[in-house]
């Protein structure tokens, strides 16, 4: 695995972080008022689309850091883009190794726009290991903004169209949420590693939102004045930042890592996305957290931003499985292989 990132990641990460740059703001709109697009998510979705996909099933042969780049940009300044979610549902599709058939051309242009359905209502994690109805998903983002699901369940992978959409009230209305009710299965496929890279996708994108929090309260550490010094001098404010950001790079790298042993069918892969999965989780949420206290009276207001990137935190941690279920799988995963075999 490289130790940094190809000039053309570096390319991708300003790309998007242009594109991004566009749609700041998206995420207070909503507060106020229904979803919108934000200004370049038609372009996100026409011009990276094939970031990450096999050759195998359409794509040029991007590997998945380089979608994992593009997401985590996004994150990084709270876009309320259906990118994100379009490119889990296009990961789940084809992760089967074995798959030869390439994916619809207007998938992958961005001129059909797919999400994810993942998560079974009453269930800790994905809906492929629990028992639960096989038509009903919850959790489901920009399900109405959505062309078609793609959906998991115990059989495997389908592409659905919705037959009843309830919306739910979303911690971050930037991303509506929905339980969703889909045919029936009409064209199964094994998920092989695609649930695995769909939630590297949320993963990154939770990388990203850390990113973002702990950006923002650095400058208010270093513009902010008390006492005759910038509160970034004081070690109540500097260790804790300290340690969002270590704990923000410590899931970034968990998170490239895992990628890379996905799209290398390492051995130990599916132990490092549960894990990657779960220290992005922690660690968005832990920044986020520091980001209000570094605002002080101010962070706990509807006027301050800090609050915005702790209702994405909430939101992605909870989608693709929620961090606890990840941590026990990783726990789960770790005693099976220290287990001797059973003598033959």
């Amino acid at each position: 695995m490289r130790a940094t990132f190809t000039q053309e990641q570096q390319e991708i990460a300003e790309a998007v972080g242009s594109l991004a740059e566009s749609g700041k703001g998206t995420a207070r709109a909503a507060l106020s008022g229904p979803w919108q697009a934000p200004a370049g998510d038609a372009a996100l979705l026409r011009d990276f689309g094939l970031l990450g996909v096999p050759e195998a099933v359409g794509g040029i042969g991007s590997s998945l850091i380089d979608l994992l780049v593009a997401v985590e940009a996004l994150g990084e300044h709270l876009v309320a883009s259906r990118f994100p979610a379009h490119a889990a549902a296009v990961q789940l599709m084809c992760g089967d190794r074995a798959r030869s058939v390439p994916l619809p051309a207007d998938v992958l242009d961005g001129r059909r726009v797919l999400t994810a359905a993942v998560d079974a209502p009453g269930a800790a994690g994905w809906a492929d290991r629990v028992p639960v109805d096989p038509l009903v998903r919850t959790l489901v983002p920009y399900a109405t903004q959505a062309d078609a699901v793609v959906a998991l369940g115990p059989a495997g992978v389908w592409l659905a169209d919705p037959i009843g959409v309830t919306a739910r009230e979303s911690v971050d209305p930037s991303v509506p949420l929905s339980d969703v009710a889909l045919s029936a299965a009409e064209q199964v496929t094994q998920p092989g590693a695609g649930v695995h890279r769909a939630a590297l996708v949320v993963a990154a994108e939770l990388c990203g939102v850390a990113q973002g929090a702990v950006e923002l309260a650095a400058e208010q550490a270093r513009t902010r004045r008390q006492f005759g010094r910038v509160i970034g001098s004081f070690q109540g404010v500097a260790f804790p930042l300290a340690e969002a950001a270590t704990a923000r790079k410590a899931a970034w790298d968990l998170t490239l890592y895992a990628a890379w042993a996905v799209d290398n069918a390492r051995p130990d892969a599916e132990i490092q996305v549960h894990a990657a999965k779960a220290a992005a989780g922690r660690a968005a949420i832990f920044a986020a957290e520091r980001c209000i206290q570094v605002h002080g009276g101010m962070g706990i207001t509807m006027e301050a931003d800090p609050h915005l990137f702790l209702r994405r935190a909430f939101v992605l941690d909870a989608r693709f499985g929620r961090g606890s279920w990840h941590r026990r799988r990783v726990g789960a995963l770790r005693i099976a292989a220290r287990r001797p075999t059973a003598p033959r």
